[in-house]
């Protein structure tokens, strides 16, 4: 017996190959090309300069990181020589809890290939094995994803250690690094408490779904995910049918593209040729665990009747 539905795995398998176009994908890539642009040509000069970096907010699950992810991805196919010579690159880091500086030297260290086996190596020593590596490999940005979640809720001296670290890592007097911190929007409270630092980074957020400003953007998702997989969304293109799928997604636009590949599975596993609201009432149902007959795709004054933050993010 197999567990694999192959319609479904090919829709699915094309879909997640396939990347929506968005206006902020442009507005990132935008702001990383100016810093990196002033970041070569001040190392051109020969002298000590500051890194520049951004700050990447907005709320779980808007898309934030896997924008970041694809424009460093770019980034180090590009192969961009340096002034020196070397090739440059960029790579990511995930920050999932409290942690001191040292300990974010040894996460900094694994996401450059350099696991720091030591642990009994001072914190000046982590990240001098950091900036090393980092120098060798030609690295020249970090990307730290989650970032709030490396704070203490109040602030605190590990708050502004943490802090001052960071803005110690863009002005570097050996290695320079253009950094860029991701995290919900509270991230931002907590890099303006360094002034300094705040000036290093460009601020860029990534909105929620705004209706009904987004309703056309909204729309425009719809058919290019179906037609990629080959169903027919002409039926559901409709007003309430859009507010609808926004609600169920909690205003994510992550979440909207999630739920649209799990829709459009389960009619191409139906062997059909249109999508309709079942398939997203049963796609909700499984990411929610509440029964396909009542989500917010089939319940009349569904705006009353769910907390979308509550159920989506509590199940995660």
């Amino acid at each position: 017996m197999s567990f694999i539905n192959r319609k479904a795995l090919n829709a699915a398998t094309d879909l997640y190959k396939w990347r929506y176009a968005f206006e902020r994908a442009d507005r990132l890539q935008s702001a990383f090309g100016n810093i990196a642009t002033e970041y070569w040509g001040r190392a051109a000069t020969g002298r000590h300069f500051e890194a520049r970096g951004l700050l990447v907010t907005g709320a779980s699950r808007v898309g934030k990181t896997s924008e970041i992810r694809l424009m460093l991805s770019e980034f180090n196919e590009a192969r961009e020589e340096m002034p020196s010579g070397k090739v440059a690159s960029a790579v990511s880091c995930i920050l999932d809890g409290k942690m001191t500086w040292k300990d974010l030297g040894f996460r900094t260290a694994e996401a450059l290939g350099y696991p720091v086996r030591q642990r009994r190596m001072t914190q000046s020593e982590i990240w001098s094995r950091v900036t090393f590596q980092a120098k060798e490999q030609g690295v020249v940005a970090i990307h730290f994803d989650e970032c709030q979640h490396i704070f203490p809720p109040k602030p605190d001296q590990t708050t502004r250690a943490l802090l001052d670290s960071f803005k110690s890592l863009m002005k570097s007097t050996d290695w320079p690094l253009m950094l860029i911190l991701s995290g919900v929007d509270e991230l931002a409270g907590h890099v303006r408490q360094e002034e300094q630092l705040a000036r290093l980074l460009r601020p860029i957020h990534f909105q929620n779904i705004q209706l009904p400003s987004d309703m056309g953007e909204l729309n425009r998702i719809c058919f290019t995910y179906c037609d990629a997989a080959g169903l027919d969304f002409e039926d559901l293109a409709t007003e309430e049918f859009l507010r609808r799928l926004a609600f169920a997604c909690a205003d994510r636009w992550g979440l909207v593209i999630e739920l649209l590949i799990d829709a459009c599975q389960r009619a191409r596993a139906e062997g059909g040729d249109c999508i309709e609201e079942r398939h997203f009432s049963a796609a909700f149902a499984d990411r929610s665990g509440m029964k396909a007959d009542y989500t917010p795709f089939n319940v009349p004054s569904y705006e009353s009747k769910f907390i979308m933050d509550k159920i989506l993010f509590g199940v995660e």
